[in-house]
């Protein structure tokens, strides 16, 4: 079985820093890249699933505890702040959502 590169999250695109690790990416998120509080956002998404722990005597019930780690949770939360990063670099994207926000604010203006 050969190994597979992992694709790479940043390093590149709008000069990013990588962010292939959750370590990687609460630091770029520090540095001031992804919007305003998504640092703090991030530490608290992540812990709100990580801090549960299964004390050793009863892993047998935790069917009842509902206190496991749910990987794909984690991976989501993640990945979503990866995106955020990269949204808030990408300027044109910025451009066209405040563009937007604008006229929403009108259309509801208007009404």
């Amino acid at each position: 079985m050969s190994a597979q590169h992992a694709e790479h999250h940043g390093g590149g695109r709008f000069g990013l820093p990588p962010m292939d690790t959750a370590q990687e990416l609460r630091a770029a998120l520090r540095a001031g890249y992804g919007f305003p509080g998504d640092a703090e956002k991030l530490d608290a998404e992540l812990a709100e699933q990580l801090l549960p722990r299964v004390p050793v005597d009863q892993v047998a019930e935790v069917h009842e505890l509902g206190t496991v780690v749910d990987l794909v949770t984690v991976a989501e939360i993640l990945a979503a702040y990866r995106g955020r990063v990269h949204l808030a670099a990408d300027r044109e994207a910025i451009a066209a959502a405040e563009e937007a926000v604008v006229e929403l604010l009108a259309r509801q203006g208007a009404e």
